[in-house]
């Protein structure tokens, strides 16, 4: 049996994505002149000079060991086959199963955006992601319902995630999806689409370490984030006024935008064909304390459709999501849940006061969200106020000193002052900033 291929990551080349990794730097020998040590003072000197160098050596090595460090990890991807184009599928797999190798490593944001990035060579299934992915070799394909399933071992050394709030998860709520154009769930009666998507995507949040998924609101709101993105002001005060109701700090709203069908092949052949159905998301992030955008990201995939047209399928039973279009939807929800979660491993933490207690204030963070005792936080005094054009702003006035964590709940803790400070002075709505 021939050995399974092995593809590594290609030199340098023009266009290609580059990754800078933080790696000793090579020692030079140049001719660079010095005053010679007195003969009775070489020998005497040497010893230390060596150990010295030896020293630095070490610790340079040690240094760029934490920044980036080589393991195998095995992973798998997929990607819908369309029109029997098993190569492009291919290639989307791959890229797929990097993906989540990288994401099973702790990679950072920017490592996996190198690989979204970059591009992938078709002949040597070869991907140019600036040395984060060493090399990976391939070690299953497989072919099922329409969609192709690659199975890799990579050789990741990438930058990992490291930031002061990583082990932190966020408080996230989760809004009701918008139909863009709701004539187009007609085909295969996929009314409840919003509903049945948004459900799916806060169930998959709320298997991840970095959120604290705190409510699905099955609500109609009149905030439509198009009009966010656009700088509505009056919607970004709705986002506010969300959080607090939500007693949540972030945000997650969008909208369907593409369920439009479309046929396959040509007049004599198209009524058996399957036709391709298109599915396009966009999801937008929000920080609700102070109502800011903080991302915004589309999501798009194709599959055949292989219902009839006048099936009623729906979209809540296994009929739907075992289908080929049910699974590249699944895909992309996975995908969005990924990011989401990557996009919040180092966001800010921010508590709200929510009550006075005898040893201090109480804050709405606690064992849930990872806040022990010992914690450091810095209370934001809230003094938003109104411009004289009608425009709310934002305004935090810090107290003095920090507040430490003396005592943890499930969903909240009491902090108190290091430095004397008058809890009185603390009020109901207030922030604490975690330090």
């Amino acid at each position: 049996m021939p050995p399974e291929p092995t593809a590594r990551a290609p030199a340098r080349e023009e266009g290609m994505v580059l990754a800078f990794i933080w790696s000793p730097a090579p020692v030079q020998t140049g001719s660079v002149s010095r005053i010679p040590d007195p003969p009775h003072r070489r020998q005497r000197g040497r010893p230390l000079k060596v150990f010295v160098m030896k020293v630095s050596l070490l610790f340079t090595l040690l240094l760029a060991s934490l920044s980036a460090r080589a393991e195998l990890i095995e992973a798998q991807g997929s990607a819908a086959i369309l029109g029997g184009d098993e190569v492009y599928a291919r290639e989307q797999a791959t890229r797929d199963a990097l993906r989540q190798a990288l994401l099973a490593s702790g990679a950072s944001v920017s490592s996996i955006q190198r690989l979204e990035n970059g591009s992938l060579r078709s002949e040597q299934i070869q991907i140019r992601s600036g040395g984060d992915i060493r090399q990976y070799r391939l070690k299953r394909e497989e072919v099922r319902n329409g969609r192709m399933y690659i199975t890799l071992v990579a050789d990741i050394q990438a930058e990992r995630q490291i930031c002061q709030t990583q082990h932190y998860a966020k408080d996230l709520t989760l809004v009701r999806l918008r139909m863009r154009y709701p004539d187009q769930a007609s085909t295969g009666a996929l009314d409840d689409m919003p509903a049945d998507l948004s459900r799916r995507l806060f169930e998959t949040l709320a298997t991840t370490p970095q959120v604290v998924a705190r409510q699905w609101l099955d609500e109609n709101l009149r905030i439509d984030p198009l009009h966010l993105q656009q700088g509505d002001r009056s919607a970004l005060e709705e986002i506010k006024a969300l959080s607090l109701r939500t007693d949540s700090q972030y945000l997650v709203l969008g909208s369907i935008d593409d369920l439009s069908l479309e046929p396959q092949g040509n007049a004599l052949t198209s009524w058996y064909e399957d036709p391709v159905r298109n599915f396009s998301m966009q999801l937008y992030l929000f920080d609700g304390i102070n109502g800011s955008l903080l991302g915004r990201k589309e999501y798009k995939g194709r599959a055949n459709w292989t219902f009839s047209k006048r099936e009623q399928v729906g979209s809540s039973g296994g009929q739907f999501w075992q289908s080929s279009f049910g699974q590249e939807v699944g895909y992309q929800l996975k995908e969005a849940a990924q990011d989401i979660a990557a996009e919040l491993a180092c966001a800010p933490v921010t508590a709200r006061i929510v009550a006075q207690h005898e040893r201090g204030p109480h804050i709405n963070l606690g064992r849930r969200n990872g806040v022990k005792l010992g914690d450091q936080f810095r209370v934001q005094h809230s003094a938003d106020f109104v411009d004289p054009y009608g425009k709310s702003r934002v305004m935090r006035n810090p107290a003095d000193g920090l507040f430490e964590v003396v005592q943890v709940f499930e969903d909240g803790a009491i902090i108190s002052s290091q430095n004397k400070y008058s809890p009185f002075n603390v009020q109901i709505g207030d922030l604490a900033v975690l330090e």
